[in-house]
């Protein structure tokens, strides 16, 4: 019976971080700026999740399992997100066959009015500690069984895609949230997949601020061989009108990426395993990749609990829709 509280909590107070957010984005902020909106969006994230855990009296700590890890374990999480980067790339590719991608404009905005240590705080930093606390902590927290740890991954990781609410956005968080799950079972602690999540959008934004530098740096090299300003211009625009890239292409672009996505997939398994290892949790980890005896299947059915429910489904509705919507509206001429 308690289980069963704690997943009709966790599903309420999803629905209800869905409610507000979605409330949000139908208010006319006018002239606010774009790292006010961003803060806003967190917070409006971040205190319901804080009241949950209060009103529910539960320990904060236990609640989002923030737990002592082998600091070797939370190293390995820097080149786990970079050996998964062609995986996320791919996704991203042929997700953007058939739908638009929407943050792309305010990233951009942070990146040219903001210096570097602002923008990656707003982008990185504080994703990484109140999604993390919000969908790797509290929400896969209450949907856990030590039995089967899947459903509540898998069911974590839904919630965290639809949150996003635009199909790009949901196709590759979706994965991102199955993975870092099973990096939570690695290690046992939310520090690794606060850090991963960091390194994950710290790496995209470090570049966005990097691109105009290195921008600087070529426009200076072809001067220095002896090209013309309009020669570099017209080389400029020939670049720009080249990034303009079809569906079709950038399916073909996900396409090609296959193989090394699988490769960068198997060497992040080793990677986990390592990392499961490091903090004596491999037996668990092989537990949710090997085939169960009949033992094993019996403890799974007695600790079975339902997870989806009437609260769960309305909240995925209402993101579904709203993801929908967003896209017929930037679709309209």
């Amino acid at each position: 019976m308690e289980k069963k509280k704690k997943i009709l909590g966790a599903s309420i107070l999803f629905l209800t971080l869905v409610v507000i957010n979605i409330g949000a984005g139908f208010i006319d902020f006018g002239d606010i700026p774009v790292f006010a909106r961003i803060l806003l969006s967190q917070t409006l994230i971040f205190l319901p999740v804080i009241l949950y855990i209060c009103v529910t009296k539960q320990n904060f700590f236990e609640a989002i399992r923030l737990r002592k890890m082998n600091i070797w374990s939370l190293l390995l999480v820097i080149p786990l997100v970079y050996v998964l980067e062609p995986l996320f790339i791919c996704i991203n590719a042929i997700s953007m066959s058939f739908s638009t991608n929407v943050i792309a404009g305010t990233m951009q905005d942070i990146a040219d009015t903001m210096p570097y240590i602002a923008g990656i705080s707003l982008l990185a930093l504080l994703p990484a500690l109140v999604e993390e606390i919000t969908f790797r902590g509290v929400l896969l927290n209450s949907f856990h069984r030590d039995s089967n740890p899947w459903p509540g991954i898998l069911f974590s990781a839904i919630c965290f895609g639809c949150m996003h609410m635009n199909f790009n956005q949901i196709t590759y968080a979706l994965v991102l949230g199955i993975v870092m799950g099973i990096v939570l079972e690695a290690t046992g602690s939310i520090l690794a997949t606060m850090l991963m999540h960091f390194v994950y959008n710290g790496t995209s934004t470090t570049l966005l601020y990097l691109l105009p530098v290195l921008m600087k740096w070529s426009n200076g090299m072809l001067e220095e061989s002896g090209m013309g300003p309009e020669e570099i211009e017209q080389m400029m625009n020939v670049g720009e009108s080249a990034a303009e890239v079809t569906s079709e292409q950038m399916l073909t672009m996900g396409l090609v990426l296959i193989i090394p996505a699988l490769i960068g997939l198997a060497l992040a398994g080793l990677l986990v395993y390592l990392m499961a290892y490091l903090n004596k949790r491999h037996f668990i980890l092989k537990g949710m990749f090997t085939r169960k005896t009949e033992k094993q299947k019996e403890a799974m059915a007695a600790d079975r609990v339902k997870i989806m429910n009437v609260f769960l489904w309305i909240a995925i509705g209402f993101c579904v829709a709203y993801a929908v919507l967003t896209e017929i509206l930037l679709r309209l001429p």
